[in-house]
């Protein structure tokens, strides 16, 4: 389970991080980011009602993305707030296919802290 400090939970904060955040994109899952000027990073995770038609998919969609972060929450720069964005197809993941698309996308947006050589 995600802390409640780490979590994205205001209407307005998805709002400014979706339409003002930097993207990136893979086939499966997308991220957005931007600066939350506080100590800590909080995240979202998003699964559309469009993509995926039943509500049970999509909590267990947001389940695994939280899961793949908190094992990897000491990893991510402090200050900024992140949203994940599951896309279609994103539902045959395994955990663990999962956790490393999670993992490439903090990389390639360079939301890992520099010193951390544990991936």
């Amino acid at each position: 389970m995600l802390s409640r400090l780490y979590r994205l939970k205001k209407r307005k904060d998805f709002s400014r991080l979706l339409e003002n955040g930097k993207a990136k994109t893979t086939k499966f899952l997308s991220i957005k980011f931007i600066d939350n000027n506080q100590e800590t990073s909080r995240f979202g995770f998003l699964a559309g009602k469009k993509a995926f038609k039943k509500a049970s998919l999509r909590n267990k969609i947001k389940r695994r993305l939280r899961e793949a972060l908190r094992e990897n929450l000491s990893l991510i720069e402090p200050g900024k707030d992140i949203v994940f964005l599951a896309r279609t197809g994103f539902e045959n993941r395994s955990a663990r296919e999962a956790r490393e698309e999670v993992l490439y996308l903090l990389k390639v947006a360079g939301l890992i802290e520099k010193h951390s050589d544990d991936f």
